[in-house]
This record gives C-alpha cells, structure tokens and sequence, in this order.
C-alpha cells in the first residue's frame, strides 16, 4: 500500500509550480509565431500570411495569460498555508477541549500549547519531525518550519515507539528540569537549552497511517502547569482528542 507523508511547509521551487510550467510552454509557440509574422511582413505578397501569423500570435498571448493565471489561482491553494488549514483547525478544537476539561478541574486558567509536527520522509526510515502549524495557546504563535530530531524528546520517542508519551516534571528549578530532558529525554544540554522554559508538562500523541505501520505525524501538548495529564479523565480525552485528530490526517492527507 503506497503511504503519502504528510506535506511540508517549504514551498516548492518556481520549476514545479504551475504558472511557471505555463509560461515555459507559451514562450516558444508565442516566439515562433512572431518569427513567423515578422517573416511574412517583409514580402508584400505574403502580407495575409503576416496578418494571420500576428493574430496567431495574440491569441496564443491572451490565452496564455488566462492559462497562467489560473495555474496560479491552483498554485495559491496547495500553498502550505492552505493545504494544513483544516489541521490548523482540527488541533485548534483539540486545544480549547482539552483546555476546558482540564479548567474545569481547577481553579486557574492553564497555561497549554497544541501543534503538529509531520514526519520527514522517508516514513520507513524517520530521522526528523517538522512543525507544520503554529502554536496554538502561545501568544507568539509561530514556530512552524522548525525541524527537530527523531532522537529526542517525548516526540521522537512516539515515533520510534508509535506510542503516546506524557511527560509530567516534578523539577523544582528550570536547571533541575533541563538537567531531566537531558538524563531521561535524549536532549543535549545545548539542545536542552533552546527550549523554551517552564515547560515541564508535555504530551506527545502519534498519529499512524492506516496500515498501522507508519507514523505520519505528532500531535504535541505542553504547559506550564505541573501534572494536568494525570487525571484519568485528562489522559482518556488525550487519548480520544489523538484519534480525532488521526482520522483528520489520514483521510486529508
């Protein structure tokens, strides 16, 4: 069965998107007829051929024009931005419930984050995670583009195990926290430094194809407050927000 990653957020160079294509098969027709034209002009008897030739030669130029703006119309829609807006939008609702129920248990607005990270091709063979979409329930947003390694972090250990994963950190400093993402997580404590901190709860949810055998991406959690994943009734909506968002995936993608 042929498995489709899930698309990046890099755009594709100019030579494989559509107006391009079509400007490329226009100039040599539109070239040609000029020639053609100009050819003609120059003999006095061959004037009606001339005139033919420069219609040629501005039909081919008003119909090429159409061509390309259409490709471009298509070429905007697969833009990153709007191929990943219904997962955006997926996540976005598995954000404020999983929000809501945990609110619901305390008496604080919790501070929680949610987004995506795809694969890498090649699925057989995973070596990095992308982020797709920005953060949702983080007031700078962003972070989409941004590639991480398989060998790291409760995300690459969902990969490589295609098991979800929840990381809940009793540290009572940010230099004890660091110190657990290097000892039990795989992070260098330079890698461990980028991190942006306070976050010491976390959880990571695979997302698999249908046969099971690969994972196409990561749903992926985290919050400053400590132990918000332990309820029972937390892990189940985690577990059941992660199919959701799975189903989404795999039927979009």
């Amino acid at each position: 069965m042929r498995i489709n990653p899930i698309p990046g957020v890099d755009r594709p160079p100019i030579w494989y998107r559509r107006w391009f294509i079509e400007v490329l098969g226009a100039v040599p027709v539109v070239a040609a007829a000029a020639f053609t034209a100009v050819r003609f002009w120059r003999s006095p008897e061959d004037r009606v051929f001339a005139d033919l030739a420069l219609g040629v030669v501005v039909w081919v130029c008003l119909f090429s024009v159409l061509k390309i703006q259409a490709a471009r119309r298509q070429d905007s829609k697969e833009a990153p931005e709007e191929t990943h807006d219904g997962l955006y939008a997926a996540v976005s609702v598995a954000h404020a419930a999983i929000k809501n129920l945990i609110e619901s248990h305390s008496d604080t607005e919790v501070d929680l984050r949610a987004t995506f990270h795809r694969v890498v091709p090649p699925l057989e063979n995973p070596q990095a995670l992308q982020q797709i979409i920005p953060y949702m329930g983080d007031g700078e947003g962003g972070g989409a583009g941004r590639k991480f390694s398989v060998n790291t972090g409760i995300t690459g250990q969902a990969v490589r195990n295609k098991e979800p994963y929840i990381m809940e950190s009793v540290a009572v400093t940010e230099g004890e926290h660091r110190a657990e993402l290097v000892a039990d997580w795989g992070y260098t404590s330079a890698q461990a430094a980028k991190i942006k901190p306070g976050r010491i709860t976390a959880a990571a949810l695979p997302v698999l194809d249908r046969s099971g055998q690969h994972v196409l991406g990561v749903l992926y959690l985290d919050s400053s407050a400590p132990l918000i994943f332990s309820e029972s009734e937390s892990k189940l909506m985690l577990i059941a927000i992660g199919d959701a968002v799975g189903d989404y995936v795999t039927r979009r993608y």
